[in-house]
């Protein structure tokens, strides 16, 4: 047995996802005195977009169903689970025709946050860049609202997956 395969399998989902989340703060703190906000915000929003684009690809690769906002909802919240962690919990319930609502009651990147010190707020910009291109890159013809959030200082995250507007 390698070095590696001492390690087990949950412990070792459980590290990665843990660095995962940790990554919009080591990307703050190092470009941070270098950047303007804004430039930052964008540089920060185009990675993001780019990991909420995988979430299409695992969710395909798994044979997800992707055809309506529920569906739509719980591959989201599968892939993000599978990319942050075990931490990042959450409940799917329909809301409406053709709209269901993510809860998120535990988020892995507010958590880093807390941990390391910084304003849960640094997570948001990362976390919407993420998740607005996930949800359209599942299914086009959906998008998300968001309601609540946990680094605003809710004691959830709810996001209200629906008909994008066009």
């Amino acid at each position: 047995m390698d070095a590696f395969e001492r390690i087990p399998v949950d412990v070792r989902w459980k590290l990665a996802a843990r660095e995962v989340s940790a990554l919009p703060l080591a990307y703050r703190r190092a470009i941070r005195d270098g950047a303007d906000d804004h430039l930052y915000n964008e540089v920060e929003r185009a990675v993001w977009r780019e990991q909420g684009r995988e979430t299409g690809v695992i969710a395909r690769a798994f044979g997800m169903p992707l055809g309506n906002a529920r569906e739509v909802t719980e591959a989201f919240a599968a892939a993000t689970r599978l990319l942050f962690g075990p931490e990042y919990r959450y409940e799917v319930d329909d809301l409406g025709p053709g709209e269901a609502v993510l809860t998120v009651r535990g988020c892995a990147m507010t958590a880093r946050a807390k941990e390391q010190g910084e304003n849960p707020l640094a997570a948001c910009n990362a976390c919407h860049a993420y998740t607005n291109a996930a949800i359209s890159g599942l299914n086009r013809d959906y998008a998300p609202k968001y309601r609540s959030a946990i680094c605003a200082g809710d004691a959830a995250c709810s996001i209200v997956v629906g008909p994008a507007r066009r």
